[in-house]
């Protein structure tokens, strides 16, 4: 089983965290670092209106939200995607072939790779299996390095072929022959790329890096470049025993003898992609995991790796639509508590014990401008935090939402069943002192009573009106016979 495989582009686009997973004597707490957002408050109040004019504006807000996501959704459905998928394919292969000529080199006893010794190798069987179905046109700059610790190094510029094969039958000698057809063929180039993530020492708290100044992989409009720094990757592991890492981090082996993972550590300071019109960065980004394992009824040894501490901070630019938007992500769970209560059955699934749970807090920030046409862009700032503080309960303990300048402030609650879906929902939707409680169910739509109202406008604790749907028409009905369709 692998243990990990650092890959650069899920690091890049990393904007999304799936988590499960206290004891009430348990406590979690939060990374109020650099870069994490802050816990969300009410913003003042405005008490220069009046009770039903405060009323009234949270309904004109809400519906402003409504009307910029109906343009914003508009302004980008037509939106290029930030890779092709020829350029996603090349991205995968512009990755494997640092690896591919690192085990060969690893596996042949080979501290050196040059450009003519890879021509010479052009129909060398154990180099082409090495390659899959990539083949090498290197140009004379080309050169792979690898020292007696198993640190690899990569720079120079090659052609890649993607190689397909099909099967023609031959009349003649009454057998099948491969044929090689070129797939599609591009340039690709390395400059400073470092791979110290192998090392022929043994040692019970291993040290390794991964970087690259610059992969370019095609050129002109189909170009698309990654950039960090020489040692953007960094990553740390305390294991329970001395284990050598000759593998690209895979220790199966080991694993299987009963050694794991106490604590790991990644991090990266900078990694920058560009294509098209798009510039995705993740500024910085840390991830915190271990291993939990369990021996089977079989006698194996069940390891599975747990992520319980993440810190991002990434940045999407876009020419057009025009974007501009930067994330920020912390997410923390009680890694005693993962120790205590997390442990794998006899089928090698993850599972909570009965009466417990892992207790996780989530904060999280988008701020930055997107489109709302050609011609404006709408400015956003929002920021929520999520916290797990029951088996089957997670709240949103708080999320301030703002766009042009007008915000809302919603609380709520959702409620999980035992295989952690979520079966019904409650938020409070707040500005200034005016409120209005919607309830959600199983299927994500909002309920209403017999009457189709979804909810009371309520301000200091009066009735103001009732938010009503009528066949999918929102409708806000104040107390004054005013109308507000959202």
């Amino acid at each position: 089983m692998k243990f990990f495989k650092l890959s650069v582009l899920a690091l890049a686009t990393t904007l999304a965290l799936s988590a499960c997973g206290d004891d009430n004597d348990s406590n979690t707490s939060t990374n109020n670092g650099s870069g994490t957002p802050g816990i969300p408050s009410q913003p003042p109040v405005d008490n220069s209106l009046s009770d039903l004019e405060q009323a009234k504006e949270m309904i004109r807000t809400a519906k402003l939200f409504v009307s910029d996501n109906q343009a914003v959704t508009q302004a980008y459905e037509g939106a290029s995607a930030i890779i092709t998928d020829q350029q996603d394919d090349r991205l995968g292969y512009a990755l494997d072939v640092p690896n591919d000529l690192f085990y060969y080199m690893q596996e042949n006893n080979l501290s050196r790779l040059t450009a003519a010794n890879i021509i010479a190798l052009a129909n060398d069987e154990a180099f082409a299996v090495a390659l899959g179905n990539i083949a090498l046109i290197p140009a004379a700059d080309f050169l792979a390095t690898l020292n007696s610790d198993g640190q690899f190094a990569l720079t120079g510029t090659t052609e890649v072929e993607i190689e397909d094969y099909e099967y023609d039958y031959n009349s003649q000698t009454g057998q099948f022959e491969e044929i090689v057809t070129v797939e599609d063929t591009f340039d690709l180039s390395f400059d400073g790329y470092q791979n110290a993530l192998s090392s022929n020492t043994s040692t019970d708290n291993f040290k390794g890096s991964l970087g690259f100044k610059s992969i370019k992989i095609g050129t002109g409009k189909e170009a698309v470049l990654l950039s960090s720094t020489t040692k953007g990757a960094t990553v740390n592991g305390q294991f329970s025993e001395k284990v050598t890492f000759n593998d690209e981090f895979d220790f199966a082996e080991a694993n299987a003898a009963g050694v794991t993972l106490e604590k790991g550590v990644i991090t990266l300071a900078k990694l920058r992609l560009e294509a098209n019109d798009s510039v995705i960065e993740a500024r910085n980004f840390a991830i915190e995991i271990m291993d939990i394992n369990k021996e089977l009824a079989n006698g194996t040894l069940a390891v599975r790796t747990i992520p319980y501490k993440i810190d991002l901070t990434g940045q999407m630019i876009k020419q057009k639509p025009a974007t501009n938007v930067t994330l920020t992500l912390n997410a923390l769970a009680n890694a005693e508590d993962i120790k205590k209560f997390i442990t794998v059955d006899n089928a090698g699934n993850m599972v909570e014990g009965a009466g417990s749970f892992v207790g996780m807090e989530v904060l999280l920030a988008i701020k930055g401008d997107v489109s709302k046409n050609d011609q404006l862009t709408i400015p956003l700032d929002f920021q929520a935090q999520l916290e797990r503080t029951a088996r089957n309960t997670i709240e949103l303990k708080g999320l301030t939402a703002s766009v042009d300048g007008k915000t809302l402030y919603i609380t709520g609650e959702s409620n999980l069943n035992d295989d952690y879906g979520v079966v019904s929902s409650q938020f409070v939707i707040k500005q200034n002192n005016a409120s209005i409680t919607l309830n959600v169910d199983e299927d994500n739509d909002f309920i209403t009573d017999n009457n189709g109202k979804l909810g009371d406008i309520i301000v200091n604790g009066k009735d103001f009106g009732d938010l009503m749907d009528n066949d999918g028409k929102i409708t806000a009905k104040f107390s004054d016979n005013s109308l507000i369709v959202l």
